[in-house]
Parts: C-alpha cells; sequence; structure tokens
C-alpha cells in the first residue's frame, strides 16, 4: 500500500520540513550530543581559527569608519546546535583581538537556535558561564522561518534595529542546507518549477518517528513557469539567469535562506559579514545536475547549498562575494560584504586570501582524512605539530591518543613540557557535551605516565 502524504507542492512548502522541526524539538542537544546529526566539519577548532582571522579582518575594516561607541559589535550565530563552533571561536577570537589595536572595542557574541531546549542546555553548561560574566557572550531564540527581534536572554534585551547600528557578522554553518528550498528545473531551455510529491507506505501521525523516512518515497515533477515566481525581482532575475545560461538541469534555490539574510539587512544600517561553510556549490557549472534534489540523511536531513545564488543577490545589492577560485571538495567556505564597507573590504579580502583561499578549512579537512591512516607512523614531535596546526583539536588528540601515548612511553622527557602545553590548549578550548565524555579520562593518563601532578594541570586551566 502507497498513501500520498502530500502532492505537487513547492519544496520549501513540502511536509519534509515539518519532519525536520519535529526532529530538532524532540531531539535538542541529544541530536549532536549522540552523533546523530554530523558536526565536527563545521565546528572544529581550524574552522573557528579561519572566522577569528576573518572577522578580524573586518574589524579592521570597519573600524576606520564612526561606531557607535554605545553598542557593541555583534557576531551572531544562525543554529548554534551543540555550540562547539562558538565556544572555539570565542577562545581563537579573543586571544587573537588582545594583541591589536582593536581590543578597546566591544564586542558580543550570540548563539542562537530555534529549540528552546538547546538554550537551555547552552545557559546550563559551567564553560559558557565565564564569557556571559563578561559580557561577551549572550543567547537567543531565532527562528529562520519566522525571523523576529533577538531577545537577548542573559541581557534581557530585545535587539531592535535601533539597538543595532553597527555594522555586524552573521555566521551560519550547517544553516543553510537545513531550512526550505525551493527546486527548479530547465528542460529544453525553458525554467520549470520542481514540485515534489511524498509518498509513506503508511498513515504518518507522528512526523517525529525517527523510522518515517523508511517509508517515504519522493517524486519530482516540472511545470513550466508562465510567470514570475517570487515578489521578490532580484530572486526572479536569479532565476531568468540560470534559464538564459544552464543547460538543462535541476538546481535548488535558496528562497528561505535569502528571506532571512534580508531579515538582517533591516540591522546595522545594512551593513553585514556573512560567513557560512556547507555543503554545496559556489561555482555556477557546478549548478548542473540532472537529477532531482534528494535529502542526505543524518537523523535529520540536509540539501546541498546554492551559494552561487546568494553570492548573485549580494552582487545585485551591491555588496562583494568572496569565495574560493578552486573547487572546494568537502565543503564550501564564503563569505558576503553587504552594505558600505569602508576601505573597499580591504582587511577582509585580504583576511580570506590567507584563511580560505591560500589554504582553508576544506584543505586542512582534506589533510586530517589523507593523515588518518598514517597515525602510527607519525614521530612525537610531529603529532605535537599535527595538534598545533589543528588549533587544539579534542578529536584529533583522540585519534591519535594511542599514538602519542606509545611515543610518550618510549621517548625522552625532553618533549613533556611541549605535550603539557599541548593537553592545556586541548582541555581549555574544549566544550564537553555531556558528563561522561571520555577526554579528561585521556588527557589524565598522559599526565600520569609523564608524572605531573595532576591537580596542579586541573587547576591551572582557566575557561576562558
Amino acid at each position: 500500500m502507497t498513501i500520498m502524504l502530500a502532492g505537487d507542492q513547492r519544496l520549501s512548502k513540502s511536509i519534509l520540513w515539518q519532519i525536520q522541526r519535529q526532529f530538532f524539538l524532540e531531539q535538542g542537544v541529544h541530536a549532536w550530543q549522540a552523533d546523530i546529526v554530523p558536526h565536527y566539519i563545521s565546528t572544529n577548532p581550524f574552522m573557528a581559527r579561519t572566522y577569528s582571522k576573518l572577522i578580524l579582518g573586518y574589524l579592521r575594516d570597519i573600524s576606520v569608519s564612526e561606531l557607535d561607541q554605545t553598542q557593541p559589535i555583534y557576531i551572531i550565530e544562525l543554529g548554534a546546535g551543540s555550540g562547539r563552533l562558538a565556544y572555539h571561536f570565542l577562545h581563537q577570537f579573543h586571544d587573537r583581538l588582545g594583541h591589536t589595536t582593536l581590543s578597546d572595542i566591544p564586542i558580543k557574541f550570540v548563539m542562537t537556535d530555534f529549540v528552546p531546549e538547546t538554550l537551555a542546555f547552552w545557559q546550563a553548561h559551567d564553560r559558557f558561564q565565564p564569557w556571559l560574566d563578561a559580557g561577551l557572550l549572550d543567547f537567543a531564540l531565532f527562528d529562520a522561518q519566522a525571523p523576529a527581534a533577538l531577545h537577548l536572554v542573559h541581557e534581557n534585551l530585545s535587539l531592535t534595529p535601533d539597538k543595532l547600528q553597527n555594522p555586524f557578522v552573521l555566521i551560519a554553518n550547517y544553516f543553510f542546507d537545513s531550512i526550505p528550498q525551493d527546486s527548479f528545473a530547465i528542460q529544453d531551455g525553458q525554467l520549470c518549477e520542481n514540485l515534489l510529491t511524498v509518498y509513506s507506505k503508511q498513515p504518518e501521525p507522528n512526523l517525529g518517528d525517527p523510522a518515517i523516512w523508511d517509508r517515504l518515497k519522493l517524486a519530482y515533477e516540472a511545470i513550466p513557469l508562465q510567470q514570475p515566481y517570487y515578489p521578490d525581482d532580484d530572486y526572479n532575475h536569479i532565476l531568468n539567469l540560470y534559464e538564459a545560461y544552464l543547460p538543462d538541469t535541476k538546481l535548488l534555490f535558496p528562497n528561505s535562506g535569502l528571506d532571512c539574510l534580508k531579515f538582517w539587512q533591516a540591522y546595522g544600517n545594512g551593513r553585514l559579514l556573512l560567513i557560512s561553510s556547507d555543503r554545496g556549490h559556489s561555482l555556477v557549472e557546478s549548478l548542473v545536475d540532472p537529477g532531482d534534489p534528494l535529502p542526505n540523511l543524518h537523523g535529520s536531513f540536509s540539501m546541498m547549498v546554492n551559494y552561487h545564488a546568494i553570492g548573485q543577490y549580494t552582487q545585485l545589492q551591491g555588496g562583494q562575494v568572496l569565495q574560493a577560485s578552486h573547487y572546494q571538495s568537502n565543503l564550501q567556505v564564503a563569505a558576503y560584504l553587504l552594505g558600505n564597507t569602508p576601505q573597499a573590504g580591504s582587511e577582509t579580502k585580504l583576511a580570506f586570501n590567507d584563511a580560505v583561499q591560500s589554504g582553508g578549512p576544506d584543505d586542512f579537512f582534506s589533510l586530517k582524512t589523507a593523515l588518518e591512516p598514517t597515525l602510527a607512523q607519525l614521530t612525537l614531535p610531529q603529532i605535537l605539530s599535527y595538534l598545533r596546526l589543528s588549533g587544539w583539536d579534542a578529536d584529533i588528540f583522540q585519534d591519535c591518543f594511542p599514538h602519542l601515548r606509545k611515543q610518550i612511553l618510549q621517548d625522552t622527557d625532553a618533549w613533556h613540557d611541549d605535550v603539557y602545553q599541548v593537553l592545556l590548549k586541548i582541555w581549555q578550548q574544549y566544550l564537553p557535551l555531556q558528563p561522561a565524555d571520555p577526554l579528561k579520562q585521556l588527557i589524565h593518563i598522559l599526565l600520569t605516565d609523564m608524572a605531573y601532578e595532576l591537580d596542579t594541570f586541573w587547576n591551572s586551566v582557566p575557561v576562558t
């Protein structure tokens, strides 16, 4: 038996997104605690280091203009999820900021999510408390499908446009891939809407059933467009470009993502830096794909992001697009300057060239993947170099642990102080997601092997 749950719908209006929302509402932070939803590639310390460099470049640009000294520069993470990117970033960014002439500029990082239980987890986490107490961090609910002014939980402040007059930063990692998109087809040179019908083997009264994806079947049908599709002329302009330029293909269009970006353009007098990393396409030739868009399943689901469309929209708004000129095989890393950016964004562009174009998160992940089978062959100094290069990555440390321990037990104690300093950095910049996290025990073992005083180590690790 096959039952049609919903027929001939725009992809952005389909039942799939109801299933998506229900999953996150029911799972909350457990989605990341249990590794149901992948998040390492977009939340690791190397990514945080890259973003800290980009945002410092942006601060150098905007600091030459007159800023409202009564308001901080806000860095807002959309869909902060596990909180690990934010925590890594706070360390990486403020370590750098303190060594610059910009250290007097007030900065506030705001973590957002649409699930109240996820915010409650952040609020209860002791690692975030010092940052909250210092006024450097806050939390807020934000729903990309119904955007509204943020209410900062800790400060008890509604962040309306008049409260955010300075240029600001949006971070959107693994965000655009998880919110509604539309699908289009180009057939015989004509633009068509690619409508979705969803079938199941049974009635589905509970959209939160984890097994629902095993029963669903998706079918698309391309229907020629007879009139402008969106009320926004810029969106239609981009679609017209695709119709004129691309051969027959199926493609996704980030209408909800662009709606969200338009919402934020009402803040900061339209001046903002958007940074995003995700699976997607930045180059127009990458959009050519004969297959219908299918969800990538991992408890929830994700779809490829059309970064090219976001770039086209940015340029239509008079903004600038920063993206790697080479193919990024694991994930796209892109930045968008909107509004009037002082110095034509020269410092931001320089930072992007150094931190992404000349070797960024995608490159590092490729090297990490290549190194994983060879970890046993690394010497102790090489393992320490790898950990420093990673930005003190706890996941890489755990992968290296048996080999690192073997080297420590076999080598002289000449390297022990270097190992100790690396362990300090890893533990200081790590955000445990659950009480039974194994990292502390692994560090304990190495400290014991090196005959270091355990209490001295744990007491010397500030969380900020």
